[in-house]
């Protein structure tokens, strides 16, 4: 059962939305039309189905300030950083394509975001995602794939020099 705006907001004021953009409460499934193993959350159905409709009764400072405040406090571990940078970089994509009524702070956060995966990246280069993955890397190769993409096409400035794979 995917959850309603109104369960995020819940978890939003209490202070909880990381845990949901970790995949560890209010979990949105990825559609089976989706062939991807490495969402632990549907970031992309939980943006569009449980936090963008919430910009309407609440605003968009807050709902922006609450998730922008949630991708920077998740970066405490592998998972948190692989959660932060995806929800991160599906963002900056729906802005671009006009499906956000949120705009993300694209200074501050990248920073912090690249802070944190520098020092989490050995612990990246090991994460699974699920049970079985056999893929050593794998985590750490889409975070950084990601962070070039936005790099490229979006002119964030990580304010570091992006590693080579």
């Amino acid at each position: 059962m995917t959850p309603n705006p109104e369960e995020i907001y819940k978890i939003m004021a209490s202070g909880q939305l990381g845990a949901a953009l970790r995949g560890e409460l209010l979990v949105f499934s990825t559609p089976p039309h989706i062939n991807d193993d490495m969402r632990p959350s549907d970031h992309v159905e939980l943006l569009k189905e449980g936090i963008y409709p919430l910009v309407q009764q609440y605003g968009k400072d807050f709902v922006s300030s609450n998730l922008e405040n949630s991708i920077a406090n998740i970066c405490f571990d592998a998972l948190g950083i692989f959660c932060a940078h995806r929800c991160f970089y599906i963002q900056m994509n729906n802005e671009k394509e006009g499906i956000s009524p949120l705009s993300l702070e694209r200074y501050k956060l990248p920073k912090i975001l690249a802070k944190y995966f520098l020092e989490k990246s050995d612990a990246l280069h090991n994460l699974v995602i699920r049970d079985g993955d056999l893929e050593i890397d794998r985590s750490y190769k889409v975070t950084l794939s990601g962070m070039r993409i936005l790099e490229k096409d979006f002119g964030i400035d990580w304010g570091i020099l992006l590693p080579k794979m």
